[in-house]
């Protein structure tokens, strides 16, 4: 070890790779754990595995000078990725990574033979005590792992934000919206009647040029909400911009027709002279005075300003009238031309025209930026945030007057951060880690590292940007290393896919994936090792091939080419699948050394839903059933959406004959034409129906739409018939799915009529942005997978099929709206007026991600690809416009080939990949259908079922245990989770004498006009949970009331919100005396505190704790020779639960304290010592007080350790009555810490398992 670390920083020192910035192979051993550093790990390369590693160097410190500067616990380090589903599996994976470590520590288990680096790593504590030492510390750390700080950014966020809301600036009671879509329509709706309502007619107009109504508005803005808009967008009204563009451009065109009329009459006379005396040397098909005396008028028309518009209408004679142009209309034998100067000036008019500012596009920016603000004040307004806000929010907390505050606590609570995925982090969220960790500093007391896979960045459409790492790549210079082994594929599956892109790195100006520019390449592409696998893909004609792929060199357009190559795919699926012998050989030695292979073994990758719909037809026109994933498709977009609709309505006026027929006649209930037929003509077929209908209704009113959409289904025997079907399985789970969602919404929502507008909505939205909404996996059998290329990342298959591999979305001008292109800086700029120049740009960055989409899909297989190629043409184009798509451009780069050119480079590329066969496209190709197996495989024995599980097991509180000894609480049903109220068992007040004009009846009360407070204020379970909500927030404030008047303000305003107001000043007095009052036995009023914790709430596990022996062993140990009712008998086995109004430490000694509210008399001599014994006695406080000792007896115990005395440390239990606080005890009923009484309770509790 310590010459492997001599060595790199041997190289380092001498200029080697490590001073140079070249990629070093991470050795996880020898990783320095501080500073900044960049790793980069292709598809495969054991990525989890890596940080698992790190994070166990972390915890025990490992490392002298490499490691960091001290050991951390989980807590400290930062993990951070991109979903929910990443973070479960890697907090799960490092957390076993732990466990694994620590017992190979302690010698419990041995070190894989396999596992080098668990073996180098305890090699270095050869020490018996280090080595504890260090399986103590694992330990620990694995314990640990439910609070490490493993989070996606946007949960780490909002974190930060709500930790350190003094220094970010938040606020604490915002609720985050997962969804903003709603508010969008709200805030793009409210944009519309601010600013264009008030437009005179002839602004409207422009405006409506732009955009027809709110919908087209919103749908223009949707990719517009996540770019940065320019600073001064959004000033004025949307009618000053309007006006001040229109004027500008029509100044600028004013300028631009002068002399243009001149100049049409100057070229209209030339050509007539031509044509007159030279016509012979024109071609008379392609230049005639009829046209070119057509397009001289309208631009001299336009010159005069009586053209109608800001661009003269030639036609083709924008393309005629240049001078390239005329010299195709010559003939062959005619001589040169001299042009007079007026043509080439016609060919940079058109351009000059098009390169004026647009009124649409200033109209557009003011419409992002208005909407942005609308939206973000109507979340002001409404208490909420999205994901973008909280980014927003922190990044500028971090630049604001608090930032390096905010930094420094960031920093002492998260010192080490490890960003997963980080080649999909967007430009904001690189710029609050550059902010917080400074990666061009490498700090030594910090570390962030980045790991991630640039070739994998295709979440662009997310707002993730690859210039992120790009930016962090430069700032990491020299300190960048790579995984060097796939541990995914087997190796001639490896070779092939490193041939196909080394080639392409080669022989390419721009590099494998375009971003080389001269000596510098910002993302080059290195070939990694393979690791292998044990097993083996055979089919009858031996070993499968690693890349097999097929084309058709025949010119198709898109429809054509997803028909032909889904059917040639299907084909071979069901070929494979047919083979007796397709299977894995060499890996399941319990099945003989042979796996047969099964369509779950095989995934198809597709770019979109069209390409999926294809293939999935023909897999099932030979009987072989698929299922789809994808990352993008909503369920709101389904079929079954828009059924729900109508079938809500008739749901919800089943008198609606109208609406029930239309309901009825959907495709998601199914009914034939005859049977529709039916109702048609029988009037009572049809009121049954309506019966039907109603009785739903009923159950959607008492029970829900989730019920009542259950019954629905059960009722029409919906599921029977829509398994019997292909899809079935589709449409059922879109079915649940959307009951559950429109059952979460319903809560919100005040009615029938309501949720029918909700889900009415939800189905005509675009830009929807929450992951509940995205399709769910139809079922997990035994079928082929479908898959998005997005949805595959980070998932691997055994087959893969790619049989669009050469497909691809061109750029165009109509459905490109803005683009976003990177600038010199690296930095990004908003175009929302696009010129040819622009447009080229833009499709040069989607053949960049396209690159990186088929990187992505060439690496989910683990044994073997089958790839489609096909020569693609445009619309009825007749040019290939293969070479635009990613596969293209690896086989043959940028420039365009004929159809049948393209087989020298697929040759030569499989001459020079051994394990990559090419075959061409049959054209007939067959339908054979998939041979089902005969009989069911024969189902393994069911295991006897042994275990044994607690029938009686419980939760149970003093709640439950005294519930029959009051009428208010006799015979309540509680559930056992919900937390009884304070007050619950106090009895209810008297009557109420009438009302008089003297006043509310409370104000004098049963002390008579001039009593205290305490003595007048309302009785009854009512006032006492109040009086206890108020204790309970002043706990909160250190009972801080006399010294602090705004806690008497807000007394006022909560009084004031619960209807007591004419009580307040009364309660303010009161509940001064009570904070003040120096309570018997801790010496110390509730002001005087210090350390206090309201509401302790506790959970103690019970083996076996009947409640005469919890009676018996009270009643000999507190208040003894009370008489007092005895419990029901029961006996808790589970857990027993409760809340402790409070808990303090006063002198070294620990209370709990518990607030009653119970009237015991009208003056302050009711509550003497007797009086409260008594009251704690029939109210069986004794039994209340006995638990909470035993809970605060326990945590004294876990938390103290061997330094706890009961004795010494534990007070005992203060019962506040808190109308007797002027009494001869003070309200105070006092009981003692009781030593057996709480072994003995303690004796019917579970021991606690001892700690790993």
């Amino acid at each position: 070890m310590t010459n492997k670390l001599t060595e790199t920083i041997a190289a380092s020192a001498a200029g080697g790779p490590a001073a140079q910035g070249a990629k070093q192979v991470l050795d996880p051993l020898l990783f320095e754990l501080w500073g900044s550093r960049l790793i980069e790990a292709s598809a495969g390369t054991g990525k989890t595995w890596t940080i698992a590693a790190l994070y166990v160097r972390l915890v025990l410190g490992h490392g002298g000078a490499q490691g960091f500067v001290r050991p951390l616990v989980p807590a400290d380090i930062l993990v951070m990725t991109f979903t929910r589903a990443a973070t479960r599996e890697l907090s799960d994976r490092i957390r076993q990574r732990l466990l694994n470590a620590a017992q190979c520590f302690r010698g419990e288990q041995a070190v894989a033979s396999d596992d080098r680096f668990m073996a180098d790593l305890m090699a270095s504590y050869g020490n018996p005590a280090a080595r504890r030492q260090a399986a103590l510390a694992l330990a620990l750390a694995a314990q640990s792992m439910d609070a490490a700080a493993v989070h996606t950014i946007d949960a780490w966020c909002q974190r930060m934000l709500r930790e350190h809301a003094f220094d970010s600036g938040s606020l604490f009671d915002e609720a985050l919206v997962a969804d903003e879509q709603a508010l969008r329509i709200e805030a793009a709706q409210d944009y519309w009647r601010q600013q264009c309502y008030p437009l005179a007619p002839d602004v409207l107009a422009l405006a409506l040029s732009v955009w027809s109504n709110p919908d087209k508005l919103l749908s223009d803005l949707q990719g517009l909400f996540l770019q940065d808009l320019p600073a001064d967008a959004g000033q004025g009204t949307l009618g000053e911009v309007l006006l001040q563009a229109s004027q500008a451009r029509h100044q600028a065109l004013g300028q631009i027709k002068a002399g243009w009329a001149e100049r049409a009459q100057t070229m209209r006379d030339w050509l007539d002279a031509q044509i007159a005396d030279h016509k012979k040397s024109w071609n008379g098909k392609r230049l005639r005075p009829g046209f070119y005396t057509t397009w001289l008028d309208a631009l001299k028309a336009w010159a005069q300003g009586t053209g109608g518009s800001d661009k003269p209408q030639l036609g083709t004679g924008w393309q005629r009238l240049t001078p390239e142009g005329l010299q195709a209309a010559r003939t062959a034998a005619a001589p040169a031309l001299d042009l007079p100067p007026e043509f080439a000036a016609l060919a940079g008019l058109q351009i000059t025209i098009d390169a004026l500012p647009k009124v649409a596009v200033a109209a557009r920016l003011h419409a992002a930026a208005g909407v942005a603000q609308r939206l973000l004040l109507l979340k002001r307004q409404s208490g909420s945030f999205g994901f973008s806000d909280m980014l927003r929010r922190l990044h500028t907390a971090l630049r604001g007057p608090n930032g390096q505050s905010l930094r420094a606590r960031i920093l002492a609570q998260h010192p080490v951060a490890l960003i997963d995925e980080f080649q999909d982090t967007s430009p904001l969220q690189y710029q609050i880690f550059d902010s917080i960790y400074q990666t061009q500093a490498n700090h030594r007391h910090s570390a962030l590292l980045l790991i991630g896979d640039p070739k994998q960045s295709i979440y662009g459409f997310r707002g993730a940007d690859i210039q992120s790492y790009l930016q962090a790549r430069q700032a990491t210079a020299g300190r960048h290393y790579v995984l060097e082994t796939n541990f995914r594929s087997t190796g001639p599956l490896v070779e092939v896919v490193n041939q196909w892109f080394e080639q392409a790195e080669a022989a390419r100006t721009a590099g494998a994936f375009m971003y080389r520019q001269g000596p510098h390449n910002g993302l080059p592409f290195v070939s990694v090792k393979a690791g292998g696998r044990k097993e083996t893909l055979r089919t009858a004609q031996g070993p499968m091939p690693a890349l097999s792929l097929v084309h058709d060199l025949q010119l198709l357009g898109g429809r054509e080419m997803r028909a032909v190559f889904a059917a040639r795919c299907a084909e071979q699926i069901v070929t494979w699948l047919n083979d007796p012998q397709a299977g894995f050989y060499g890996g399941n030695e319990e099945a003989g050394g042979f796996q047969a292979l099964r369509p779950a073994d095989i995934a198809v990758l597709v770019r979109t839903g069209k390409e999926a719909a294809a293939v999935r037809r023909a897999l099932d026109s030979r009987g072989l059933a698929s299922v789809y994933l994808s990352d993008k498709d909503s369920v709101f977009d389904s079929a079954e959406a828009q059924d729900l609709v109508h079938w809500l309505r008739a749901v919800a006026s089943p008198q609606d004959l109208r609406l029930v027929r239309a309901a009825l006649a959907t495709r998601t209930i199914g009914l034939s034409l005859d049977e529709l037929g039916w109702l048609a003509e029988h009037e009572e077929a049809l009121d049954a129906r309506c019966d039907q209908l109603r009785q739903l209704r009923s159950v959607w009113q008492t029970q829900g739409v989730l019920a009542m959409l259950r019954q629905t289904l059960h009722q029409l025997s919906l599921p029977l018939h829509w398994l019997a079907r292909t899809g079935g399985e589709r449409k059922l789970t879109n079915f649940l799915h959307l009951a559950e969602l429109m059952q979460t919404a319903s809560v919100g929502l005040d009615g029938e009529a309501a949720l029918i507008r909700w889900l009415l909505a939800e189905t005509g939205q675009e830009g929807r942005q929450n992951d509940e909404q995205v399709l769910r996996l139809e079922s997990d059998a035994d079928l082929v997978k479908v898959v998005t290329i997005h949805k595959s990342k980070g998932l691997e298959y055994p087959l893969v099929c790619l049989p669009y591999a050469a497909s691809f979305r061109q750029k165009n001008k109509k459905s490109t709206n803005f683009v976003s292109l990177t600038d010199e800086t690296g930095g990004r700029q908003l175009l929302l007026d696009i010129d040819a120049q622009a447009l080229a740009r833009a499709d040069q960055d989607r053949l960049r991600e396209d690159l990186r989409l088929l990187y992505v899909a060439l690496t989910r297989a683990r044994h073997a690809l089958w790839l489609g190629f096909s020569t693609l043409k445009i619309g009825n184009k007749l040019e290939c416009m293969t070479h635009l798509s990613a596969l293209g451009y690896l086989l043959g780069g940028a420039e365009p080939r004929a159809a049948q050119d393209w087989l020298m480079p697929l040759s030569h590329l499989a001459q020079s990949s051994p394990g990559m066969v090419l075959q061409a496209l049959e054209q007939a190709s067959a339908c054979t259908p998939l041979i089902q197996p005969q009989e069911p495989a024969e189902l393994p024995a069911p295991a006897a079922y042994s275990a044994k599980f607690e029938r009686d097991w419980a939760i149970g509180s003093f709640s439950r245990m005294a519930r029959d000894l009051t009428p208010v609480m006799a015979g309540s049903e509680l559930s056992p989770l919900r937390k009884a109220r304070p007050a619950d068992d106090e009895d209810s007040p008297p009557p109420a004498p009438a009302q008089t004009d003297a006043g509310p009846h409370w104000a004098a009360g049963p002390g008579g006009a001039g009593a205290m407070p305490w003595h007048t204020f309302t009785r009854g379970a009512e006032a006492g949970n109040f009086l206890h909500a108020q204790l309970q927030w002043l706990a909160g404030e250190e009972f801080a009331l006399p010294q602090r008047p705004a806690l008497a303000d807000r007394l006022r305003r909560n009084c004031q919100r619960s209807g007591r107001t004419a009580q307040a000043d009364g309660l303010l007095v009161w509940l001064t005396e009570v904070v003040q009052t120096v309570l018997p036995g801790p010496e110390v009023a509730l002001s005087g505190l210090r350390h206090a914790l309201p509401e302790m709430e506790f959970w103690l596990p019970t083996r076996a704790m009947p409640n005469r022996e919890v009676d018996a062993h009270c009643q000999a140990h507190l208040l003894p020779g009370l008489p007092r009712p005895g419990l029901a008998q029961r006996q808790l086995q589970g857990m027993l639960m409760g809340f402790a109004d409070l808990v303090f430490e006063h002198g070294g000694r620990y209370w709990v304290l518990d607030y009653k509210s119970n009237h015991l008399g009208g003056d302050d001599s009711a509550y003497s010592t007797q009086a409260l014994a008594r009251a704690m006695a029939e109210h069986r406080y004794d039994v209340q007080a006995a638990l909470y000792m035993l809970a605060l007896h326990r945590l004294l115990k876990l938390r103290l350790g061997q330094s706890y005395r009961a004795e010494q440390h534990l007070g005992g239990a203060v019962y506040l009555f808190l109308r007797g606080i002027k009494g001869p005890q003070r309200g105070v009923c006092l009981l003692p810490a009781c030593l057996p009484l709480l072994e003995a309770l303690e004796a019917m509790l579970f021991e606690e398992v001892a700690p790993i």
